[in-house]
């Protein structure tokens, strides 16, 4: 959740009398790849989180040779697969990826659509009755590598609680841990070892999936199920490359091109996913200022300014223009190893997320939730303090410390510029094509803004453009009582805003984001989950009613702030933080009780 160039801080535990070192990892089994290609994937049956009687769930790695992806490093990936609560044996798959970037996917398991959430202890889990597993089989993974539980070589080191960096050690027996160092085995922290950017990342999870689906012996059905990827925040950076590629390599495969599986797809959703920044700056200052919740980040010179920097030569716009076109020249594969082109996408990035984006923060509000205060504590997955425990580290089999967002990852991709290099053209590629897209935004988001994916929705050039946006917008009836938002959709596609919902739009309204994937899912109309929307590839379903969604409402009052130690950076006061460095703070389940956010 956060995203983009916040430093982060990872951990802090409030008694640190031993060693974080996971425990060795045991019941787990590992088998080489079919094709002999040095591949292997292990596996082990997991007990914790998806409880309900008769489920299975898997956790393991796919571990991919650097001969295999090109890379110049071994990859182990990180997954946990959870079987459909209904009718496993004819669910499809769907696969989930996380932001970031360098977000792990377990915040999926435990918040946004996923089993289970953590509870309040960070030592328990509770069922969630809208998990997107109750109708498809759900593989969740930790990527690009060195984020979450995956990695590239493992280093024991120390990670500096209050900085959020990992310093490698090759001996560990002097080293002291305290209340702001933690000793642990991590990714080597290399930032040549991660792939550079979306598309080299796309290509490593493709290698990935051709070693899932046909050697998971747990399922070995999965080889034959239709394939779908849901994702939030960066994600939508990651995803709509990735669904390309596994499109243009399934052509290759049928032409006898290349050797490999065909992944059948079906279905790309995002939540709160940023796509195109060129087609969504400008509805940055309007999110700022013109919102339907009646709420102004600043004032009208600020948003002067913002527009400016917007417009202005070598401004937002100017410099996201100069990256791409001297990207299509000197890197068009995007290898993300030409310095000049790095340089001017970086230069991009931070003149559109500094110099547009930035001024909101000013606010005293939360970029990913308008309603909540800028140390936001909530939605607090508690994904850090509940999978560096060792018990749930054994139960997974992993061997390594559990990173809610790597740094390393989140530093290449922003000096690369990779939200930068990603536009819509693969958007349209995939809707050109005949697949499903859903699109579902949080109305108080600003980080991914729905507005900013309203623009997206209505920019995107495709065979159905003139319909979708001849569509209107109709309710979306979550249940008898309710109704959650809105939505626009053509037969395969739709935008959906969600009513009182921040970036985590599936944690903030369950329910609804659960109706529109499950509808979506099944290729009904998102509105009722009544209608066929489409038979034989075309559209035979479209909403009717206004074209805009721009009602006004009011926010809910602004949360108590509470201090989650793990997550300091995004949820702790300046007081807090210092408090938590000098050891003077008062903590119980990672909750600092004293100093109080009042106290600031």
């Amino acid at each position: 959740m956060q995203l983009f160039i916040q430093i982060i801080f990872i951990a802090y535990l409030s008694s640190l009398v031993q060693a974080q070192f996971p425990p060795p990892p045991s019941g787990v089994t590992t088998v080489k790849a079919k094709d002999n290609s040095g591949a292997s994937l292990s596996y082990k049956q997991t007990y914790i989180c998806e409880t309900t009687p008769g489920v299975n769930s898997f956790s393991g790695y796919v571990n991919l040779p650097s001969t295999i992806t090109g890379e110049s490093f071994n990859i182990s990936t990180f997954y946990w697969y959870f079987s459909a609560r209904q009718n496993p044996s004819i669910a499809p798959l769907v696969i989930y990826l996380a932001g970031g970037a360098g977000e792990t996917s377990l915040d999926g398991v435990n918040g946004e659509g996923g089993p289970c959430i953590i509870n309040a202890d960070s030592n328990s889990t509770s069922l969630n009755p809208w998990s997107f597993n109750n109708e498809a089989n759900v593989l969740y993974i930790d990527q690009p590598v060195q984020t979450g539980f995956s990695y590239d070589r493992l280093v024991n080191g120390t990670l500096d609680l209050l900085s959020g960096i990992v310093t490698p050690l090759n001996d560990t027996t002097g080293a002291v841990q305290n209340e702001t160092t933690l000793l642990g085995t991590f990714p080597s922290q290399d930032p040549l070892a991660t792939t550079q950017g979306s598309v080299r990342g796309a290509n490593a999870l493709w290698h990935f999936m051709q070693v899932f689906v046909e050697n998971f012996e747990p399922c070995e059905d999965v080889k034959d199920k239709k394939i779908s990827i849901w994702g939030n925040s960066w994600a939508g950076f990651f995803m709509p490359p990735l669904f390309a590629l596994i499109i243009r390599q399934n052509e290759a495969i049928r032409d006898k091109k290349i050797s490999g599986r065909v992944l059948p797809l079906e279905t790309l959703g995002s939540t709160n996913g940023c796509i195109d920044p060129l087609i969504e700056g400008y509805q940055y200052t309007q999110m700022a200022t013109n919102n339907t919740y009646g709420f102004k980040a600043y004032n009208d010179s600020i948003l002067a300014y913002t527009l400016n920097e917007l417009n202005r030569v070598d401004g937002c716009k100017d410099l996201i223009g100069q990256c791409r076109e001297l990207a299509q020249v000197s890197d068009p594969e995007y290898f993300g190893n030409n310095q000049t082109v790095n340089e001017i996408c970086r230069e991009a990035f931070l003149e559109c997320f500094g110099n547009v984006q930035g001024p909101y923060l000013d606010s005293g509000r939360s970029a990913f939730d308008m309603s909540h205060p800028e140390a936001d504590p909530y939605p607090n997955y508690r994904p850090s303090g509940y999978y560096n425990q060792a018990w749930v580290q054994a139960a997974l089999g992993v061997p390594v410390n559990m990173t809610e967002e790597n740094y390393v990852v989140q530093t290449v991709y922003d000096l690369i510029g990779d939200a930068i290099r990603g536009n819509i053209s693969n958007l349209e590629f995939i809707l050109d094509k005949g697949y499903q897209v859903a699109m579902i935004h949080g109305d108080r988001d600003y980080r991914c803004n729905w507005l900013g994916g309203e623009a997206i929705s209505l920019a995107a050039q495709w065979r159905h453009t003139g319909d979708f946006n001849e569509a209107g917008y109709e309710s979306i009836q979550t249940n008898d009582t309710y109704d959650g938002g809105y939505v626009r959709q053509v037969g395969k596609f739709s935008f959906s805003r969600v009513f009182q919902a921040g970036h985590a739009v599936t944690l903030f309204q369950p329910e609804t984001v659960y109706r529109i994937f499950q509808r979506t899912m099944a290729g009904l109309d998102v509105a009722t989950g009544t209608v066929k929307s489409y038979q034989n590839y075309s559209p035979v379903y479209k909403t009717i009613g206004p074209k805009t969604a721009r009602n006004a409402t009011v926010l809910p009052p602004l949360l108590e702030m509470q201090c989650y130690t793990w997550a300091a950076n995004s949820t702790c006061t300046v007081e807090q933080t210092a408090a938590l460095a000098d050891g003077s703070a008062v903590v119980q389940d990672y909750v600092v009780i004293e100093p109080s956010p009042e106290s600031n």
